[in-house]
């Protein structure tokens, strides 16, 4: 079984004995003791855990862990308060102006956080206030802290609404995805409207055919009632039993109507098209009705003689093959879970995994032999009439362990079946799967086969 490496719960954190941070904390107040880098007014601002001890924020937040900090220092354990950041020691930042002999330096913005560079606050000049009394230049001093903490609430907000920004881009991201998604369904649902139409047209031409063959069914109908004598009467029987031997074959052509697939597909569309109309309006409500028998029957006596409509076969079994189709469709979590709906499917041969490659349709049939379900190879023959399809990458696994099998046979020799077990993913065990499924080779008389168990 594949897998993947966890990351160690350390990962991403710094840890120092205890004797060594107390020994820098000592040594240095103006520097972090956990990075050794020095505190400052904007990205490594110093803040203060209930502890006492004091870090700069970078720091604590690699510190963070299940929404606690532990003190590297004394080692207890802080939980983090609702604001997610620990206090800011401002006491610090005024002792560390103080030995750096008054005045910030200059206001980095935060790295990808910045929208517009705010004004920097320049190192002042030296003071020319040796004149002004006592009284004066604390009055300055503390419109100096006023505006200081002014400019440091301008940069929180800037980085609060770089966040929010941050947000946004997000929520944007989402819902591109979301119109993506919905543009998808509208091609889908044009391609399954010009499927209609197509299988629209073939059905009109094939209306046609049937008008003109019941048109010389009813001129042979006159000519077998008027011969007046016995060379014609065998005349007009042979002619009649060539009529009837190409009614006969006609017929079984008339078994391609419906297109299983034009019609899954629309209706799996329509599914889909549903479901994304009720996500966004309840109330609306789309469906694909089957053509009631009822209808069929009526529409087939209008057409024709009164003397033939007594059997509507041909129309009842278009009707019966079409509600047949319409019904539930089958998912792959039922077929692999062999459900008793899905394992009388199966036997009954209805079930097939189809794969669409630059407009070609193949499918695969898909059987069940001693309990398990086995996928074979891909065939380019139509699908025959009334199965039920599940798309090639529903049931086969994209990746190993699974297991193939292929049948060969040699002339004058029964076919024998070799099992292959891939217990691991490779690329070669993923380049076997994609050849005896037939998906990476052309269909063959007697192909490969896939098991899927």
């Amino acid at each position: 079984m594949g897998g993947r490496l966890l990351p160690s719960p350390c990962t991403g954190t710094h840890f120092y004995p205890h004797a060594a941070v107390s020994f820098f904390q000592d040594d240095n107040v103006e520097d972090c003791p956990v990075c050794l880098n020095t505190f400052d007014d904007t990205h490594r601002r110093p803040r203060t855990l209930p502890c006492g001890h004091t870090f700069c924020t970078p720091c604590i937040n690699e510190l963070k862990e299940q929404g606690a900090v532990t003190c590297p220092t004394c080692r207890v354990s802080h939980a983090l308060p609702e604001a997610g950041q620990f206090p800011i020691s401002y006491a610090v930042e005024g002792f560390i102006r103080k030995m750096r002999g008054a005045g910030l330096a200059c206001v980095a913005p935060k790295p990808g956080k910045q929208l517009t560079a705010p004004a920097a606050v320049t190192q002042p000049a030296p003071r020319a206030t040796a004149g002004l009394s006592k009284r004066t230049r604390s009055l300055l001093q503390e419109q100096e802290a006023k505006v200081l903490a002014a400019i440091r609430s301008c940069q929180e907000e800037q980085s609060q609404l770089a966040d929010y920004r941050t947000t946004l881009g997000g929520w944007c991201g989402r819902q591109q995805q979301l119109e993506d998604d919905l543009q998808t369904l509208v091609d889908q649902s044009k391609g399954a409207r010009e499927a209609i139409s197509r299988e629209d047209s073939r059905v009109e031409g094939r209306q046609e055919k049937v008008r003109q063959r019941e048109e010389a069914l009813h001129a042979m109908l006159q000519e077998l009632r008027t011969p007046s004598t016995r060379q014609e009467a065998y005349e007009v029987i042979e002619d009649a039993d060539h009529l009837l031997e190409e009614e006969e074959e006609e017929e079984e052509r008339a078994a391609v109507f419906p297109d299983v697939h034009v019609v899954t597909t629309v209706a799996r569309v329509a599914e889909s098209s549903r479901s994304a109309l009720q996500a966004a309006s309840p109330a609306t409500q789309t469906a694909i009705e089957p053509a009631g028998s009822t209808a069929a029957a009526a529409a087939a006596a209008a057409a024709g003689d009164s003397s033939l409509s007594e059997s509507p076969a041909a129309a009842s079994s278009i009707a019966d093959r079409l509600a047949a189709l319409l019904e539930p469709s089958l998912t792959a979590e039922e077929l692999l879970r062999l459900t008793q709906r899905a394992r009388g499917l199966v036997e009954a041969s209805r079930v097939l995994a189809v794969q669409d490659v630059e407009g070609q349709t193949r499918h695969a049939r898909i059987s069940l032999e001693h309990g398990r379900l086995h996928l074979h190879s891909l065939q380019a023959t139509p699908p025959p009439p009334h199965a039920l399809t599940l798309q090639m990458g529903e049931v086969v696994p994209a990746a190993p362990p699974c297991e193939v099998f292929l049948d060969l046979a040699w002339p004058g020799s029964a076919a024998r079946r070799v099992v292959v077990s891939l217990p691991r993913d490779t690329p070669r065990g993923r380049q076997f799967v994609l050849l005896c499924s037939g998906q990476r080779a052309p269909a063959t008389p007697t192909p490969p086969c896939l098991g899927v168990g």
